[in-house]
């Protein structure tokens, strides 16, 4: 019986592990509705093509090496692919994002502010694009205004949101894997 669990707890093990490696992935990925994939989905609802998925540091706006080199993989998937008309960089602070009604500290929307710009930094000076680069600042809702005119910001978090791929701090918590904290998603859209 022993045995058993021990060989039973190793593969489950062995299952997680090349799940976390498989997840971990710096490959571009392609936007596509009908994969499993939340930020997929989402991506592919608000037109983008290509996509990756960003770490940051807890508190920190900094684009370590290791995320550079998505970003480089990113930019070096679309730009083979033809002109890129549109960058969009959705960042959250150290938390998800905010519920309905939810207040949000300042600090948290400005560190969001911070790493939509360095992920825009990248992208200008160090991999020279010419692309419009927007940014969302996902540490903070659409206004009211915002919402009334439906604006490109409104709609793109909304997907997100609506998909799940943008899970907020009340009600039902995503799991570990689904979680944007300290994260930040790049979007590629094309003519």
């Amino acid at each position: 019986m022993l045995h058993k669990k021990v060989l039973f707890g190793t593969a489950a093990l062995a299952a997680t592990a090349a799940f976390a490696v498989g997840c971990a992935t710096t490959e571009p990925k392609e936007a596509k509705q009908e994969t499993p994939s939340k930020v997929s989905q989402a991506a592919a609802e608000v037109g983008a093509t290509y996509y990756t998925v960003i770490d940051f540091p807890q508190g920190k706006n900094t684009v370590t090496d290791t995320e550079k080199q998505k970003l480089r993989q990113l930019a070096g998937v679309a730009n083979a692919r033809g002109e890129v008309k549109e960058i969009q960089v959705l960042a959250w602070a150290d938390r998800e994002y905010p519920a309905e009604g939810q207040k949000v500290a300042s600090n948290d929307k400005k560190l969001a502010d911070d790493r939509v710009a360095a992920v825009k930094d990248f992208f200008k000076k160090d991999l020279q694009t010419d692309a419009d680069i927007d940014g969302h600042n996902m540490a903070k809702r659409p206004g009211f205004f915002a919402e009334l005119v439906n604006s490109d910001d409104n709609k793109t978090k909304s997907t997100f949101e609506n998909i799940g791929a943008a899970p907020n701090d009340v009600g039902n918590r995503q799991a570990l894997v689904g979680n944007k904290a300290s994260k930040a998603v790049i979007l590629v859209k094309y003519e």
